[in-house]
């Protein structure tokens, strides 16, 4: 019966001359429900198990516990934040210490139900402008060239609202998609020609016109005022300040706030408050401190000192045996403790399962990586472009965490803090997992031949980090990295292809030594 209808539907639109302009918008509907309704008329002629449609739809399935998670951690978080209660925002961060706990704490006194709705008025209206807009500026592009609507919107249009803050206004959803969909895919051709990644392009988009909108306080609930004034009104009620206060700084805002000026000891001797001996630089931070201690009007114990003490010793004179540090960098240093370290709610555990703060579909590695052995079953995603981004983000990670922390002066104890960040964390924070599954892998955007995307991935790897640990005006450098990437990716090809056909010409023998 609904074969016979869409056929009814596609007649009356081939026939009756002022509908013929928007016959894309009919045939999409076709196409959701079955295929194309277009038969190829001249070679190459390919026969496959796979189209445009099903190869779409399994990506989407490798995103739907991604998916889940945005709409369940963005219901945990704005119920929490935005709750103006202290006490429940104790027992949270409690809680997700342990798995027993964050599900007693989630799904006690119903609060599951909760989750969910806030979860979902958060992400549904965002999806929804987001494929609304998108679908009609790819029918609106079709019509005009008059060919089908073609289904790579079907990820593009998903992707693009897992990238984004829950906060975002939806007017500059629907802009940014517009642009993403206009600029990015079918100015180059459609579907197949574009070169740059349409999901990335549309939030680049956003993220250099509206920055206001795109970083910042802006990770938790629809409101950014509203939660803002409920962390006030908790610290207020715990008389917190600003320092051991609620707040929500994520983990890469606080690695990014580790100026140059923050080095590793800073963040170390505020860290051994909570470690104690296990710091690496502790037997040094006690001679400095042992020295400071001298001068101090009250007993005092490295590893159990107050906030003010603490602030004392580390922004104090360095002949006075204090640490030098500014008193107006001791905030930022505290925060980078917290991240580098992995204190309070930034444990590998809440960073990797996805019980923090981010993006919309980034938090979760966990979820990322399940996609990602799903993409890489059905030999739908490309797992050397995925390990490859892995291996040159890993090494350039641990190069850094090795010349911060053996190099220079007492051990690498007076180089830039961020550098000494663990490399294994650069892929349980920020978007680093979800845009090496499913920004990088993009087909089109990507490198045709293997061993190009082995090169594609590496280079991809080594900007990410260059990006987080150098530049400071990014907290993140996954979707420069890919953009970036993309832009190279036909260049890797072409010598790729080249160097292959050198080794044609040059003889069997060589070909397949190279292969094996």
């Amino acid at each position: 019966m609904l074969r016979r209808l869409l056929d009814l539907q596609n007649t009356i639109f081939e026939k009756v001359k002022p509908l013929q302009k928007v016959k894309p918008f009919a045939s999409a509907v076709d196409a959701f429900c079955y295929e194309v309704p277009l038969n190829t008329k001249k070679a190459p002629f390919i026969r496959d198990a796979i189209d445009l449609k099903r190869w779409m739809v399994l990506v989407v399935v490798a995103l739907l516990l991604t998916i889940l998670m945005a709409v369940w951690n963005t219901g945990v978080q704005k119920m929490v934040y935005g709750s103006d209660n202290y006490e429940l925002m104790d027992r949270y961060l409690e809680s997700s210490n342990s798995f027993s706990g964050y599900f007693s704490f989630t799904f006690g006194e119903g609060r599951w139900i909760t989750i969910l709705k806030l979860g979902a008025i958060a992400f549904l209206p965002i999806v929804l402008v987001s494929y609304l807009v998108g679908g009609v500026c790819e029918g609106i592009i079709a019509s005009i060239r008059g060919h089908e609507i073609a289904e790579g919107f079907l990820v593009t249009g998903i992707l693009f609202p897992l990238s984004l803050p829950p906060t975002i206004p939806l007017w500059m959803v629907g802009v940014g998609v517009a642009f993403g969909v206009v600029v990015g895919k079918e100015l180059f051709g459609g579907t197949g020609m574009n070169i740059l990644n349409p999901a990335l392009t549309a939030r680049a988009f956003l993220f250099f016109t509206f920055p206001g909108k795109m970083t910042g306080d802006v990770w938790v609930g629809t409101n950014p005022t509203k939660i803002t004034q409920s962390l006030s009104e908790m610290n207020t009620q715990a008389g917190l300040d600003e320092i051991d206060g609620y707040s929500q700084m994520t983990a890469l805002q606080g690695i990014n706030g580790a100026t140059t000026e923050i080095k590793r000891i800073h963040v170390e001797t505020i860290a051994s408050n909570v470690l104690g001996e296990k710091v690496p630089q502790y037997d040094l931070i006690q001679t400095y401190f042992d020295k400071w201690s001298e001068g101090a009007s009250e007993s005092v114990e490295l590893g159990s000192l107050s906030l003010d003490q603490m602030r004392a010793f580390v922004t104090g004179p360095l002949e006075e045996g204090g640490l030098g540090l500014l008193p107006g960098n001791f905030n930022a240093a505290h925060g980078a403790a917290e991240s580098i370290f992995g204190l309070g709610k930034f444990t590998d555990g809440n960073l990797f399962w996805g019980n923090i703060i981010g993006s919309l579909g980034e938090t979760s590695t966990f979820a990322c990586l399940l996609g990602a052995l799903f993409l890489v079953w059905t030999g739908v995603g490309a797992w050397r472009t995925m390990v490859a981004y892995g291996i040159g983000a890993f090494v350039t990670a641990w190069l850094f965490q090795f010349a911060g922390t053996h190099l220079g002066a007492e051990g690498g104890a007076w180089n830039p803090a961020r550098y000494a960040m663990p490399a294994y964390r650069q892929f349980i924070v920020g978007s680093l997992a979800f845009g090496l599954v499913y920004m990088a892998t993009e087909p089109v955007s990507s490198p045709g031949m293997q061993s190009a995307k082995w090169i594609y991935g590496i280079l991809m790897g080594v900007v990410t980090i260059m990006i987080r640990l150098v530049n400071p005006a990014y907290p993140e450098g996954v979707m420069l990295a890919i953009l970036f990437g993309n832009v190279f990716a036909p260049l890797i090809d072409y010598y790729v292809v080249r160097n292959y056909r050198r080794k044609i010409r040059r003889g069997p023998k060589v070909l397949a030594a190279s292969s094996s």
